[in-house]
């Protein structure tokens, strides 16, 4: 009796490997840059989406806000007297840094506005001279 036909020819291990080899050889360089890289950009898709799962999205970093505590006696006038050395403070710093940069406050402050230029009117526009 003659045994049932293999869909696929036998081969030998050295035989299959041999033309695995010869496949992988076949193959052009920029193939297998091109291969790489697709293979990195779905690493790297999968990663974040692991990451992201796993701690979810990060949430803006905390507003801090510092207060200064003052006595439990400050009156208002104390408060605007002191409102008032904090403004003078910060226009003195302004002005300094105004100073090192060369800039005109005056200038700055009041921008001059540009007159609309004239317009030339045609020459048939005009009216003739008279004599």
């Amino acid at each position: 009796m003659r045994s049932k036909p293999y869909l696929w020819p036998r081969m030998s291990n050295a035989t299959i490997f041999g033309r695995i080899r010869a496949h992988i050889a076949a193959i052009e360089k920029r193939q297998w840059i091109i291969g790489g890289l697709s293979v990195l950009m779905t690493f790297i898709i999968m990663f974040t989406f692991l990451i992201e799962n796993r701690f979810g999205y990060l949430p803006p970093d905390p507003i801090i806000a510092y207060f200064k505590n003052w006595e439990d006696g400050r009156s208002r006038a104390d408060a605007l007297a002191e409102q008032e050395e904090e403004e003078r403070l910060m226009q003195e710093q302004a002005d300094a840094i105004a100073a090192q940069l060369d800039i005109n406050a005056e200038k700055a402050a009041a921008p001059e506005v540009a007159a609309p230029p004239e317009t030339k009117e045609p020459a048939s526009a005009k009216e003739p001279a008279s004599e």
